[in-house]
């Protein structure tokens, strides 16, 4: 059976995605299936081996731009998207953008959510079949769900990503901690404090601590913690998205923010903490024995706001929200020592 998946972003979407996929190679051999994902992340989507072929799409450019040009390219995308035939379609994504590009598909078959399911319940409307999954569960279950009902298999018990195999080259580092410093939302942000005692308390129980960046304030951040802890260390360059998944790999453990390098960690099945404060990890944090979630508790009544900004800073603050002031680093070491053992 010649499948397609619609499943285009966040990278901690495409990350949620992996134990479906693992659990339809491993029930459904016959089933070869193509992704269509945004093409920042058409690299990291290659790395599960149940993926037959990568498409890109960039919808979001083209959303964003609307020019002549973008419509040019959308229409050539979509010209050389219809010239293959698929038995079975599956949106896993449940929004009407998701749902658009199922509906242009060369197929008779077009499953997903159905509209009490998907997360925009408009996107049930492009559907020929229609699967009730529960939302009140973690992302990660309601895709393997969906595959389960959509490629007609039982859900194993045992969930794996399945992309260790692709890192199978890079070595284990022993008593090697990677910090995860950065997030896109100020209210994600760990207070600097908290990252300087959380490395202290590290190396002074045996541990190389490296801590990974991605913009200028991030890095700005890690040398501020080496200043006061010189053992630590930063990458020298930004590393780039392969770069980073093999620190993850090689590390004995990882402490991230609600990120999607936090999500790959998890993904990579290294034993990782991710600390929540204006979002909540209940349906979209991180899943497995070896990952723990860390939220401040009691927790305030505000949380989780799934704010950009903090209604209880003064406007324009670039403070640490009180819901992650509130963690200490006695608690994520703990939390960690969990994750490792």
């Amino acid at each position: 059976m010649h499948s397609l998946l619609i499943k285009m972003s966040s990278m901690g979407d495409v990350f949620h995605t992996f134990p479906a996929l693992t659990d339809l190679q491993r029930c459904r051999p016959d089933v070869r299936i193509d992704w269509v994902v945004e093409e920042n992340f058409a690299e990291i989507a290659a790395w599960h081996p149940a993926v037959n072929r990568v498409i890109p799409i960039s919808l979001r450019h083209w959303v964003k731009h609307r020019g002549k040009s973008d419509l040019q390219q959308f229409k050539a995308w979509r010209n050389e998207f219809q010239t293959e035939r698929y038995d079975l379609v599956l949106d896993a994504q449940g929004l009407l953008k998701s749902a658009v590009i199922a509906k242009l598909a060369n197929t008779d078959s077009r499953h997903g959510y159905d509209g009490e399911s998907a997360r925009e319940s408009i996107a049930s409307w492009f559907y020929q079949v229609k699967h009730p999954v529960p939302q009140q569960q973690h992302a990660v279950e309601r895709t393997r769900q969906l595959f389960a009902a959509a490629f007609d298999y039982e859900q194993p018990d045992t969930l794996r990503f399945g992309i260790q195999e692709h890192f199978a080259h890079v070595k284990k580092e022993p008593n090697q901690l990677v910090f995860i410093m950065g997030t896109s939302w100020l209210t994600k942000l760990w207070s600097p404090e908290g990252w300087e005692e959380l490395t202290r308390t590290a190396v002074r129980e045996g541990y190389q601590v490296e801590m990974i960046w991605g913009s200028d304030d991030e890095r700005e951040l890690a040398d501020n913690v080496i200043e006061q802890v010189p053992e630590a260390t930063r990458s020298i360059e930004r590393l780039t998205i392969p770069q980073v998944a093999e620190k993850l790999v090689a590390a004995t453990a990882v402490v991230g923010l609600d990120t999607g390098f936090a999500h790959l960690a998890g993904a990579l099945e290294t034993p990782t903490v991710a600390l929540y404060g204006a979002t909540s990890p209940d349906k979209v944090g991180l899943i497995g024995d070896h990952t723990r979630n860390v939220q401040l508790s009691p927790a305030l009544d505000c949380m989780p706001c799934h704010k950009r900004e903090c209604r209880l800073l003064p406007e324009g603050s670039n403070d640490t929200p009180p819901c992650l002031s509130g963690i200490h680093a006695s608690t994520v070491w703990r939390r960690l020592q969990e994750a490792m053992a």
